[in-house]
């Protein structure tokens, strides 16, 4: 199957698009949401989560479309009709799919720029401003990419908020897949809308793993303060994307908050409690009762607000890698410095 071509088949019924890479290694972007949507390597299934209902999705000016997009937290203030209650969740058009347009279109770069607008459910007041999303490949070999993201933020608005990176993946050729989120020693796991049941998270000194197979919805945070190195982190996605293949996705920034009072996502199950700058998302039929994926998500450094006026220019990048389950996991130790972890499977 040409996985490639089937996505930007159904892509082109609905939005502009770009490739970026070379060969069979490709990037795919598309204008609708300002999504990097596919991920290619050397032929492989895409390695990023993409709708099933994708023409549905699209065809309804849905947001859920899959890859990688970019929000505004704290959740709590923009994606909630009754905040105080967090209840009556809901996207935001002006955030996603937004007015996102092509600037520039080359075969190792590209940027979009898009036009946001969104009210405060909390603060009771609207931010307006502008976003522009660049992207460039750094670096292509045999069954490994790397590109480099940065997003800039400009507007108006009465308080600050936090760049959202938040990259959908799938569960895989078996239905399961692990987060790996290197860390310090005693470091505190922050629980975002439960406990996350022991069977679904292991801790080691160094990492912790967290169980995606879209069965429960659960969501795991991580504090800038047990984080290895002050405003600079990692977060890796494992999976088996096929009967000989494994892949990797893995999210790196030095653009992280640097302490809780940079954190301005709260935590639904403990609004009083500790915050986090690295976070993974487990869907489940709760929410979605017909897809299952997973999420791996940068919090990035708040934006500053200078009398009314915020803005911000934060960075990060992005490692693919496909192989055999030994190649990856090797390569996975390596990247993130651990010693020790656990996959689901």
């Amino acid at each position: 199957m040409d996985y490639f071509q089937s996505l930007v088949d159904i892509l082109g019924k609905f939005t502009k698009f770009s490739v970026l890479g070379k060969g069979d290694t490709r990037v795919v972007v598309s204008e609708k949401g300002g999504r990097i949507i596919g991920i290619f390597i050397d032929a492989s299934p895409n390695l990023l989560w993409v709708n099933p209902k994708l023409e549905e999705i699209l065809s309804e000016d849905g947001w859920n479309i899959g890859g990688i997009r970019l929000w505004l937290s704290p959740e709590r203030s923009f994606f909630y009709s009754s905040p105080e209650k967090f209840e009556g969740w809901f996207c935001p058009k002006g955030i996603d799919p937004a007015q996102y347009r092509l600037i520039k279109d080359e075969p190792m770069h590209l940027s979009l720029g898009s036009r946001i607008s969104v009210y405060d459910n909390l603060l009771k007041s609207n931010l307006e401003g502008f976003v522009r999303r660049e992207i460039r490949i750094l670096d292509i070999r045999r069954k490994y990419l790397k590109f480099w993201v940065r997003e800039g933020i400009v507007g108006e608005y009465v308080d600050r908020v936090n760049p959202w990176v938040l990259a959908q993946v799938p569960v895989g050729w078996k239905n399961v897949g692990t987060v790996l989120i290197p860390v310090k020693k005693n470091y505190e796991p922050v629980h975002y809308f439960r406990e996350i049941p022991k069977d679904r998270l292991h801790r080691t000194d160094d990492c912790i793993s967290f169980k995606i197979d879209g069965g429960l919805v659960t969501k795991l945070g991580v504090r800038p303060e047990d984080l290895r190195e002050v405003g600079s982190g990692q977060i890796a996605y494992v999976t088996q994307i096929d009967k000989r293949l494994w892949s990797a996705i893995i999210l790196s920034s030095s653009n992280l908050p640097v302490s809780q009072e940079d954190c301005l996502d709260v935590p639904k199950y403990n609004p009083e409690g500790y915050r986090a700058s690295i976070q993974s998302y487990n869907s489940g039929h709760e929410s979605f009762p017909d897809i299952k994926f997973g999420e791996i998500e940068l919090q990035l450094a708040p934006t500053m607000n200078i009398d009314g006026r915020i803005f911000a220019t934060v960075e990060y990048n992005l490692v693919a890698m496909i192989g055999s389950r030994e190649e990856i996991l090797s390569k996975v130790k390596k990247l993130l410095k651990v010693r020790k972890f656990k996959i689901y499977q």
